[in-house]
């Protein structure tokens, strides 16, 4: 999601968005913090564990990637802003506008696509079907008016068209698509946040219902069937505070209903559900809406498909989760940052993983994740890519025990 006016006021356009203000910061202690640019991919770290993180500098002219989604373990497409120096020599449309960056082999190598927009745009997630359609949401940012903008492709990305946005949007946080027509939205005239969905690839967008009253912060949509979807966020009664909340619907989008979140959960970020029962939900106990703030990861589990969340240990690797992937009932990954022991504390990138479906949850060690990482997909239940500000990397996730089993149905 892109910084800029939330609808509650706060000057905070979701997680994200404020995340980005400190990415300057974070750069500039990269080597305080013990981290340097691969130059090789070692097998095993300091003190012996095996290095299952391997992150990498974006692609040139990334500016800071928002979102990414895996069709396969080797095909993901991830999207962005440009960069700021960037942003005005674009103004007027160009190659450059967007970023759209692609891996076909599971994230050891990158390509930036050139696509030409009439105007630039912050694309702020993407969600690919299959191999060939894939569906980038987010706004238009070198127009005087303020204005949604969805981009897709139906040939694997060898060409992007730009397509009408869900009218009175005036951007479109979250998508998911079902099928190559299918997809549902999360879009906002600044003032409340609502869904969209479709069944003809964009032609037409059917408006659907707004999400409850005061909730805010959302960033991404998730969605186990056509029908159930889930947002995570929070709802405010102080303004800059926010309480953890998660907005669930059954009826593809049409009406929206809070979930039971314990209290004291800080901001809620992201959701994923392996099953149509069993979710997973990522977040941070800092309850500060305005700005990145030292704090503890949050991580919630659901047995009853999003409708009750109860608490899980979260591990010291991971302070303040963006996103979270759980490709089955038992692998799990998340993202986000870590606060490193400096004066002051800076943060730069967290990897957690789960091999009991999130109930349990451990650090990998890591190589070159200097600054926040913002978003995972994991096609595979044995690896995902992540990206976040100008870093991708690859993360393996670790076997299951042979005797884990949970007994859910899978969708």
């Amino acid at each position: 999601m892109r910084s800029g006016p939330a609808p509650d006021g706060s000057g905070r356009g979701g997680p994200r968005g404020a995340f980005h203000r400190v990415g300057l910061a974070v750069a500039l202690v990269v080597v305080a913090a013990g981290c340097t640019r691969p130059t090789g991919e070692p097998t095993r770290a300091p003190g012996g564990a095996p290095v299952t993180v391997f992150g990498q500098p974006a692609p040139g002219g990334t500016g800071a990637l928002e979102a990414i989604s895996c069709s396969s373990a080797e095909r993901c497409w991830a999207v962005g802003t440009v960069p700021a120096d960037a942003a005005g020599a674009t103004a007027g449309g160009g190659p450059s506008a967007v970023v759209l960056d692609s891996t076909d082999d599971g994230g050891v190598t990158w390509t930036k696509h050139e696509v030409t927009v009439a105007n630039p745009m912050e694309l702020g997630d993407i969600s690919c079907s299959d191999k060939k359609h894939c569906t980038a949401v987010g706004a238009i940012s070198g127009s005087s008016q303020l204005l949604a903008a969805v981009l897709e492709t139906a040939d694997g990305g060898r060409t992007w068209r730009s397509i009408d946005a869900p009218s009175d949007a005036v951007d479109l946080v979250g998508v998911d698509c079902f099928t190559a027509d299918q997809c549902i939205t999360l879009a906002t005239d600044g003032g409340s946040y609502w869904t969209a969905t479709t069944t003809d690839g964009g032609a037409v967008w059917q408006r659907g219902g707004g999400l409850p009253g005061g909730f805010n912060g959302p960033s991404n949509i998730t969605c186990p069937t056509a029908q159930t979807c889930m947002v995570a966020g929070y709802t405010s009664l102080t303004p800059g505070k926010g309480s953890g909340a998660v907005a669930t619907t059954v009826d593809g989008g049409n009406d929206w209903t809070l979930s039971d979140v314990p209290q004291g959960i800080g901001l809620l970020h992201g959701i994923s559900c392996p099953t149509t029962t069993h979710c997973v939900a990522v977040g941070t106990m800092s309850t500060t809406a305005t700005d990145v703030t030292l704090g503890k990861g949050s991580i919630l589990t659901s047995d009853d498909g999003g409708q009750t969340w109860a608490p899980v240990p979260a591990p010291p690797g991971i302070d303040d989760a963006f996103s979270v992937s759980c490709p089955s009932v038992h692998a799990c990954a998340a993202v986000g940052t870590v606060w490193t022991p400096t004066n002051p504390p800076t943060p730069i990138g967290g990897v957690v993983t789960s091999a009991d479906g999130g109930t349990v949850w451990a650090t990998p060690r890591a190589q070159y994740i200097p600054v926040g990482l913002v978003s995972i997909d994991c096609a595979v239940p044995t690896s995902c890519v992540a990206v976040g500000n100008d870093v991708a990397a690859r993360v393996n996730l670790p076997v299951p025990p042979a005797h884990t089993h949970r007994s859910t149905t899978s969708q």
